[in-house]
């Protein structure tokens, strides 16, 4: 069996609340490639499905090349031999859809578990059986995403803050492909396994990157969410004109700086909003972003400011810490809402600086390319520094080219 801790069984509760990731390989895995990850936890269902020949024939070819990498003399050889292959994706894509229609586990699978999620989007006028197709090329070609930018050195979306760690060059630099492949090797103890290789590929190159930035901190509400996500049943949300407060960061431009002025300045407004009574909870977003590799966390620090200068209680204040983009601020805010059960029929407020929220009433377009949808609906600038937003239930859904804070 593989050697992961993944022996969990997922509701169809939102994530937030049934916390179906256990380990730091869960949370790697199921924000990435939830698809994946349900078949993962599912053993039997996983073997059922790779012993049909189609899909066993594919697995066994793509072992082999796998196998045989140990002879590569180049990185793009070994890059091609991690990745899926187009015609093995087909191949996979076109089993699942005859599996389907007949495979009741299958069926229910993704009735109860993959289409409630909204991890792939909303239904809408899909069929299940096409939702499932949907979910499982994208978690495919998402995997092929990240071998090709941590271990071919493709430049991400935002190359500055994202890119790979290591000098392909160098001779060393195969050396490491190399271990990462024999190391996945060692996981593969049965047949059925095999269908995750690549899979364990991503997750250790991710590793050896020092990328598991979707990983961190998490289980955020029994952590450090959860004094706050305690508050949220205890509160009387009738009292406060919006529901939660989202300040956003201000990356620092130094590698040894916590925490930039922008950020303190964006933490003393939003101070001033809690404890003039706007809303009963602050959210402070942004991941381990600026500069390149920084070793801080942006939410943490401002959260720290928060606490420790500002004076705001601890059980007022909400955390995330995977954001990158202020695209990413609004989604990942949105997500909170959503799975921490605040009210629905209640606004909450985004507050920055001026340019900032400027550039916050016309992200739409942005958000489109570079998520698929729009996460938030804006309602009115309140003032200079401050809009109104609702989440949407298309924040829910996975971002497959951003490995970092899907």
């Amino acid at each position: 069996m593989l050697i992961l801790s993944l022996i969990v069984l997922v509701s169809n509760t939102v994530w937030g609340q049934d916390k179906p990731f256990k380990t730091t390989q869960d949370w790697i895995i199921g924000k990435n490639y939830y698809a994946t990850f349900l078949l993962l936890t599912d053993s039997s269902l996983t073997k059922e499905l790779t012993q049909t020949k189609a899909i066993s024939d594919i697995l066994s070819a793509r072992h082999s090349r796998l196998d045989q990498a140990i002879d590569c003399t180049t990185v793009d050889c070994l890059v091609q031999a991690f990745k899926w292959s187009a015609p093995e994706m087909e191949g996979i894509s076109s089993a699942f859809a005859k599996a389907f229609e007949t495979n009741q586990a299958l069926q229910a699978l993704v009735s109860s578990k993959l289409i409630p999620s909204k991890t792939y989007g909303l239904q809408k006028e899909l069929t299940a059986k096409d939702y499932l197709l949907k979910a499982i090329e994208q978690d495919l070609n998402a995997m092929n995403y990240v071998i090709d930018v941590y271990a071919g050195a493709k430049k991400p979306n935002y190359p500055r803050i994202d890119s790979i760690s290591f000098d392909i060059s160098k001779k060393s630099y195969l050396a490491l492909l190399k271990d990462v492949r024999q190391d996945v090797l060692k996981d593969i103890r049965i047949d059925h396994d095999r269908f995750f290789e690549t899979m364990l590929l991503v997750v250790r190159l991710l590793e050896v990157n020092e990328r598991w930035d979707a990983a961190q901190l998490e289980p955020l509400i029994e952590l450090e969410n959860k004094k706050a996500f305690e508050q949220i049943a205890k509160t009387d949300f009738k009292k406060y004109p919006y529901s939660l407060l989202l300040t956003l960061g201000a990356g620092p431009g130094q590698y040894d700086q916590a925490i930039s002025p922008g950020g303190m300045l964006r933490c003393r407004q939003a101070a001033r909003s809690y404890f003039d009574g706007l809303a009963p909870f602050i959210v402070v977003s942004g991941g381990r972003v600026h500069p390149f590799k920084t070793p801080y966390i942006e939410a943490i620090e401002m959260k720290k400011y928060l606490i420790t200068v500002m004076q705001v209680p601890e059980e007022a204040i909400l955390i995330d810490p995977h954001a990158r983009h202020t695209t990413t601020n609004l989604r990942n805010t949105s997500r909170i809402m959503i799975n921490y059960g605040f009210p629905s029929d209640k606004f909450a407020i985004i507050n920055s600086a001026v340019s900032h929220i400027d550039a916050v009433e016309k992200m739409a377009d942005r958000c489109i390319k570079e998520l698929g949808y729009v996460p938030y609906s804006l309602g009115k600038r309140i003032s200079d520094v401050i809009i109104e937003f609702q989440p949407r239930y298309e924040s829910l859904t996975i971002d497959p080219d951003e490995p970092l804070d899907p």
